[in-house]
């Protein structure tokens, strides 16, 4: 697909930004939407790089959401050619070749992108007939902490606030205008955090994406542009400031459990090698920011036990959610239930709060009780859990896992034996929970 992203030098929209679309042969496929009016509460004067590195990152996510995987010739990887305009295009040309890399990477396609010049401004301030006598109050905070509503981003936004002794952190949450429930979850969190911290939390939730409704679910770069948004917060704390990207190693590694889900298969949006690319991106383009996870060498399971605030996280672990497909509730048995509870990232989370003493929540189906039809091979919705169990059932060592890590992206030799150890950790949780909760013929399944 050709596709061009033009800046209008006239319309603007009532968030503050200039009319941005996203073009496929010169027609428009989609509006660009930014609630800048939002985000410039909390940031004085965004810096051109970081726009265009926010207007790049939303291009990505947009055509990865508009473009359905159906229509590529093997049914997977699509291709994308890309013009963005962006200030000091030089000097993003010159990183074209590992902005490729990370983005392909990122979202298991091919990306071209290339870059123009631009001219016109992204940021239109509204015009005000009488200057407010309310001073805007931006952000202050030491370190910026994407915090997604997810049960990870909670955890290491509570050991950051227990860390910084007092000191503030910044919270930057993204959600997308047509994907309900995440700005209320993010909010919940934040409301619990800020009575446990009073003073030391800096929420920025800003809604990112496009203005039409998308055919394509996999998602695989909204991590692009939730990191896009913090290190557009990061820019306005100043030169240095580290962004944060708690996400356990597990999740972050995604150990391919089928040969099927190896390579662009395996989601990869905290997998090391990308935030290598990204951080060499960032780098090349003028953005001075340490990008951090301090969970990658943590199980989900370790993750909650080690978190700083036991007795926070027991009371508000509820209210984050960790599902990967939360809309899909035709299957479940209880479908008020916030999390489908057969995913892999449910069956982690599970495992994790089994291991804590903390498996209280309500799914919406038992992944222990049969609930999840793991013997009919046409069930999709019981496609994760049946390759979970298939995992489990074989026992495999830890130098089989790193040759699994390694067919899913480049890890260094020196680590990828550590990395495969926490996957190996992160599975005997999962054993564990079926032990101890599971019936006789699942626990048979996974080789129990």
């Amino acid at each position: 697909m050709k596709a061009s992203v033009k800046i209008s030098a006239t319309e603007v929209t009532s968030h503050e930004g200039a009319v941005i679309n996203l073009c496929a042969d010169d027609v428009t496929i989609s509006e660009l939407y930014f609630d800048f009016s939002k985000l410039l509460k909390s940031v004085r004067s965004p810096t051109d790089t970081a726009l265009d590195f926010l207007v790049v990152a939303t291009t990505v996510y947009s055509l990865d959401k508009l473009t359905p995987r159906s229509e590529a010739e093997n049914g997977w990887e699509r291709s994308f050619d890309v013009t963005i305009p962006v200030k000091d295009s030089t000097r993003w040309s010159k990183a074209s070749k590992t902005i490729n890399e990370c983005v392909s990477f990122l979202s298991g396609d091919k990306w071209r992108l290339t870059f123009t010049e631009r001219t016109q401004q992204i940021l239109r301030g509204k015009r005000r007939q009488r200057r407010s006598r309310i001073q805007p109050r931006f952000a202050r905070a030491n370190m910026t902490c994407l915090f997604s509503g997810g049960l990870d981003s909670l955890i290491g936004a509570i050991n950051l606030l227990e860390e910084s002794k007092g000191g503030r952190i910044a919270l930057v949450g993204h959600h997308d205008p047509n994907i309900g429930g995440v700005e209320k979850d993010q909010k919940q969190l934040v409301t619990a955090l800020q009575s446990q911290y009073p003073n030391q939390c800096e929420p920025i939730l800003v809604g990112v994406g496009n203005c039409e409704k998308s055919p394509e679910i996999t998602m695989r770069s909204r991590s692009l542009l939730f990191i896009a948004l913090g290190i557009t917060v990061a820019e306005h704390l100043g030169s240095g400031t580290t962004l944060l990207i708690p996400e356990n190693g597990t999740i972050a590694l995604n150990v391919p459990l089928t040969p099927a889900r190896r390579g662009s298969c395996s989601t990869r949006t905290a997998h090391p090698y990308y935030l290598s690319l990204l951080q060499r991106w960032l780098i090349a383009v003028g953005l001075d920011h340490p990008i951090e996870n301090p969970l990658i060498g943590m199980t989900k399971g370790e993750a909650v036990s080690l978190c700083a605030n036991q007795d926070l996280l027991a009371n508000t672990a509820s209210l984050s959610t960790s599902c990967a497909k939360p809309g899909h509730t035709m299957w479940w048995v209880r479908r008020n239930a916030d999390g489908c509870g057969q995913c892999m990232p449910c069956i982690y989370r599970r495992a994790a709060l089994h291991a804590a003493g903390l498996d209280n929540e309500i799914y919406g189906n038992d992944i222990c009780t049969g609930e999840v039809d793991v013997a009919d091979p046409n069930s999709d919705a019981a496609d994760d859990f049946r390759a979970c169990l298939a995992f489990l059932r074989k026992k495999y060592s830890q130098e089989q896992i790193a040759k699994m890590l390694i067919s899913a992206g480049p890890l260094p030799p020196l680590e990828v034996l550590g990395y495969a150890d926490t996957v190996h950790r992160a599975m005997e949780e999962i054993r564990q929970l079926l032990r101890d909760k599971a019936n006789v013929t699942l626990q048979k399944m996974a080789g129990i």
